[in-house]
């Protein structure tokens, strides 16, 4: 014979008549909740025999956190150096970081209404994932704390990166250098519950060629998966033409990795006869001596995870959202 399911924190939310985000800033900081408030909380979590599981409790009575990280299935090399940007810190509070890959929109949504609360998470990172408004508002009234990666939602804290720029800045560097006829290779279709920056950077990158009096040819375009294989055979087509583009930009390193190897096969010249640029400044660009747009990686998932931090410490503390500076990094490609 088994006893009653132990209460939860919806149970002690309902009982004393508050919301749970109420219930949870009680169990972190007694001193932020209104003394009468206080004490409805406390008699209802001693009518329920209400214990504290994990990490609830003032930050004195925890042993550790536990930060959820929400990523596409796909392993990004931009997604892990964002982790590797989390982790010092994560580490630094005594805090958990769990990894959750998400392959579906129907995974990341039962995620979203069911598993981030079963496993008692502090707070969760959502990375280049659409969110949408339902899943948004459930969180946001389940009191849980959440920081957004390339994506904005007024409810939550984010960290964005200003895609169109950096395809602004890929164009005008390719101008400076005196590459007037320019190529694109990007994503023909993101995951359906993944975000597309390829659409965002190649208009950065289209408009700011029409300001200068150029034109992004259509039959310079290519688009397709975010990968080396796909990256190089969409520049085998294209720089196989005879009327090749003389600097091409992709949406990734990964991309711009296939590139370069189309151009060896081609026999042509980096950057004498081509000129490449990738995007995302991941640690093997540098390896392979890759000009990019970097979009400080690391420097992302670091903020990110000082930003959630911040909030579950002081959930009164401004939303804030942050756009990195996105710059070229020169090396031999371009």
């Amino acid at each position: 014979m088994t006893g009653n399911p132990a209460a939860t924190i919806y149970d002690v939310a309902d009982q004393a008549g508050v919301s749970i985000s109420t219930v949870s800033r009680y169990l972190n900081n007694p001193g932020k909740v209104a003394v009468r408030t206080g004490e409805r909380i406390k008699t209802a979590m001693d009518g329920l025999s209400y214990i504290r599981h994990g990490n609830a409790g003032t930050r004195l009575s925890r042993q550790a956190g536990r930060i959820g990280v929400l990523a596409p299935f796909f392993p990004a090399p931009s997604f892990v150096e964002r982790m590797q940007g989390m982790s010092p810190v994560l580490h630094e509070a005594r805090c958990e970081m769990l990894i959750y890959s998400i392959d579906s929109p129907e995974q990341l949504n039962d995620y979203v209404r069911s598993g981030i609360f079963e496993r008692r998470l502090d707070g969760i990172i959502v990375m280049a994932m659409l969110l949408d408004e339902g899943n948004a508002h459930l969180l946001h009234h389940a009191g849980m704390h959440v920081v957004l990666i390339e994506q904005h939602n007024p409810l939550f804290c984010s960290i964005e990166c200003d895609n169109i720029r950096g395809g602004a800045l890929a164009a005008e560097y390719f101008l400076s250098k005196g590459y007037e006829s320019c190529g694109y290779i990007g994503q023909r279709m993101a995951l359906p519950y993944s975000l597309q920056p390829s659409e965002l950077r190649i208009k950065g990158y289209e408009e700011a060629l029409k300001g200068a009096g150029h034109e992004l040819r259509q039959d310079f375009i290519r688009l397709g998966e975010v990968s080396v294989e796909d990256g190089l055979n969409m520049a085998l087509d294209l720089l196989g033409r005879p009327d090749r583009p003389r600097a091409v930009f992709t949406m990734s390193d990964l991309q711009a990795f296939g590139v370069i190897k189309a151009a060896r096969k081609l026999a042509l010249r980096v950057p004498q006869d081509i000129a490449i640029l990738g995007f995302d400044d991941i640690e093997a660009a540098d390896y392979m001596e890759l000009s990019t747009i970097s979009q400080s990686l690391k420097e992302s998932g670091r903020l990110a995870a000082e930003q959630l931090l911040g909030r579950i410490r002081e959930p009164e503390r401004p939303l804030r959202n942050v756009q990195l500076r996105v710059s070229v990094v020169e090396r031999s490609t371009a």
